[in-house]
């Protein structure tokens, strides 16, 4: 199995594999916004996860780190390891529905998001 060996300092963070088919990645972001908190201490940090099953509709995490400037990342790519099981996993939404209760679903949150928008639209409106 290929996996990821995830070192911060030469420290091992994890080491994250799925078997046969699916979907693995490393993410390492940094994000400063200008009108939050985060504008003083921006975001850094670093995901490891995937994602396997029919549709790749089953999420996994393995790593959900803060990261600070001056940190040394390492990824290995190996295949000579075994993978640590992932810390969470989760099913979306709508893996296991039908077609016609997965448009159900999308409808409703389609209906929520278009009830928020609505509402902003208000309250820039001053109505």
């Amino acid at each position: 199995m290929l996996c990821f060996r995830v070192l911060r300092n030469g420290g091992h963070l994890t080491t994250a594999g799925v078997p046969d088919f699916g979907v693995l990645h490393t993410i390492l972001s940094w994000v400063r916004r200008p009108d939050d908190e985060s504008n003083a201490t921006p975001e850094l940090t670093l995901h490891v996860g995937g994602s396997v099953g029919k549709e790749y509709r089953e999420h996994l995490a393995w790593c959900d780190v803060h990261i600070r400037a001056g940190d040394v990342l390492t990824v290995e790519v190996r295949e000579d390891l075994e993978a640590e099981a992932p810390k969470e996993r989760h099913l979306d939404k709508e893996a296991g529905l039908d077609e016609v209760s997965r448009l159900r679903l999308q409808k409703t949150r389609l209906e929520k998001l278009l009830a928020e928008v609505n509402e902003e639209l208000r309250e820039c409106s001053g109505a």
